[in-house]
């Protein structure tokens, strides 16, 4: 029966990576090197008419992120988004996929300076709230503070759709297989090839895959299938979240068309993030908003994710939103207002985790609302970490992006 599995799959990957969203397309990319047979699992977005029927979604089925080279509030993100912004410049130029609008970008609420990190601080332009008011006569921001960063360069918003497009295509081209499934769990198999043991990664509609090693970028969904050794819990969880888009008329577009996107940093109650008008695919634009940390709700089992994902946020909730956006873009009149739901993977340490979890089984999870921002660099670094090398972590401590548990994997 062992042997079987072997002559299922005709081949023995080199590196299975699990998960198809931003983090694991990018690590397929870095992953697929000549001489190494390298596979990339993961359902394609669903149409609309077969939601319903769906258990794995991802929150990358959009057409804009927030992106920018330095994140702004923490050292070592900012190194992170630094890589990351590089990685897509040069993914980009890669695959012809324009994938960044560098529209600029505002931190913005109490006491900045105090916030922003160094590296941040040498290419942001330190503003008052007046100060906005000068450069963009249209926003606001003096309700939830006095001060402002203003990062010009290298900074705005990314089409999440189109870099998981480029990335896989990049992948392709470097002679990766990309499956469209959903993998229900990955096992030892019991095979070996030359005395190596093999894992088994067992997927919905096609015949088990072996892989010499694993990398899940599986994000909300890690736990929630069998897909981590016997018996782990990670410390992680998953909130619920959503975003709230105000569709911009011909008048406010034309005035508003210059905005950046902006990140606040105020009462909690009041965090957000915003982006200026973009076109979606049904030809029309919006302006997008999202809270913080707060207004979520905290998930704990698959019907629940899929459950949120298929549902709408509080009405009340969105009239909030609505309101805040509009107490900052002064004098816009929203022709119509639309939600999307998402979720957002939290580690308690607010960094990624990126870990062997045994010695054929790495993961790379936990974005914390920064997942495409990061994408890039985190799916080099799990790439080269899943691979063997010595240097995936380059200045960042490997303790700093080292997995949490509730309950460790028995091999620890």
């Amino acid at each position: 029966m062992q042997a079987a599995d072997l002559s299922w799959t005709g081949m023995v990957y080199d590196i299975c990576i699990v998960g198809a969203g931003l983090w694991g397309s990018s690590a397929a990319r870095y992953a697929s090197l000549p001489g190494r047979k390298v596979c990339l699992i993961g359902p394609s977005e669903p149409q609309e008419k077969d939601r319903p029927s769906r258990d794995i979604f991802a929150s990358h089925y959009d057409v804009s992120r927030t992106v920018r080279k330095y994140q702004g509030s923490d050292h070592i993100r900012s190194l992170m988004t630094m890589r990351a912004y590089k990685g897509l410049q040069e993914l980009e130029g890669t695959t012809g996929i324009q994938l960044n609008a560098a529209v600029g970008h505002i931190m913005y609420g109490k006491d900045i300076e105090s916030i922003t990190v160094p590296i941040a601080k040498e290419e942001g332009v330190l503003l008052t709230a007046e100060g906005v008011r000068e450069r963009y006569p249209y926003l606001d921001t003096s309700r939830y503070g006095d001060t402002a960063m203003l990062l010009p360069v290298d900074a705005g918003h990314a089409n999440p759709r189109m870099i998981v497009r480029a990335q896989q295509e990049a992948a392709a081209l470097r002679g990766c297989d990309i499956i469209d499934d959903v993998v229900q769990s990955v096992e030892e198999s019991g095979n070996h090839t030359h005395g190596e043991p093999l894992m088994r990664v067992v997927i919905e509609k096609g015949r088990p895959l072996l892989a010499k090693k694993v990398l899940l970028c599986t994000g909300a969904f890690t736990q929630l299938k069998n897909l981590l050794p016997p018996s782990t819990k990670l410390d992680f969880g998953i909130d619920g979240t959503f975003t709230v888009r105000l569709e911009v008329g011909e008048d406010d577009l034309e005035k508003i068309s210059s905005m950046p996107t902006m990140t606040s940093f105020t009462d909690p109650e009041w965090n957000c993030y915003m982006l200026p008008p973009i076109k979606y695919p049904d030809g029309k634009y919006y302006v997008k908003l999202g809270p913080g940390y707060q207004d979520q709700r905290r998930l704990t089992s698959l019907k629940e994710v899929k459950d949120w994902f298929l549902s709408k946020p509080d009405p009340k909730l969105v009239e909030k939103y609505r309101d805040l956006l509009l107490s900052i873009v002064k004098g816009f009149n929203p022709m119509s207002v639309k939600t999307d739901m998402c979720v957002c993977s939290r580690t308690p340490t607010g960094l990624p985790y990126c870990d062997m979890v045994s010695s054929k089984v790495g993961l790379a999870i936990g974005g914390n609302g920064f997942g495409a921002m990061l994408s890039d660099e985190v799916g080099r670094m799990a790439a080269e970490m899943i691979a063997g090398g010595e240097n995936w972590n380059r200045d960042i401590p490997r303790e700093m992006l080292k997995a949490q548990f509730i309950t460790p994997p028995s091999n620890l």
